[in-house]
């Protein structure tokens, strides 16, 4: 960033899992650009149809996963676990996605992969 700017934080999540094609995808890209610094909070398998639940009967359990230039977590609970723990500091320590930053077009990124 010029000037020095902190690059705006960019969460990807999405309900596939991390290992969606798409996912991995959007993540390659944004990092390529290399104005924005990447955080991942993706489901640890395919969640599709469970988005908007919670878990709450059991703990989430969160495994690093590596993804060239990000900082990604494969978590054991629904989408929106992982959007809840991706906007929280408890994974991401010090570092909250900027969904303000007027200078960032993309904010939160949501992946779908759809068949051809």
């Amino acid at each position: 960033m010029e000037g020095g700017a902190a690059r705006p934080i960019v969460l990807v999540t999405n309900d596939d899992g991390i290992d969606a094609p798409g996912l991995r995808f959007l993540v390659q890209a944004l990092v390529s650009v290399g104005r924005y610094r990447v955080l991942v909070c993706a489901p640890d398998s395919d969640k599709s149809g469970v988005g908007h639940g919670i878990t709450w009967k059991h703990a989430l359990s969160a495994v690093p996963v590596e993804l060239q230039g990000a900082t990604a977590y494969a978590v054991s609970g629904t989408p929106a676990d992982c959007a809840s723990l991706g906007i929280s500091t408890s994974l991401f320590p010090g570092e909250k996605p900027d969904l303000k930053d007027k200078e960032a077009k993309i904010h939160v990124a949501c992946v779908r992969d759809y068949p051809d």
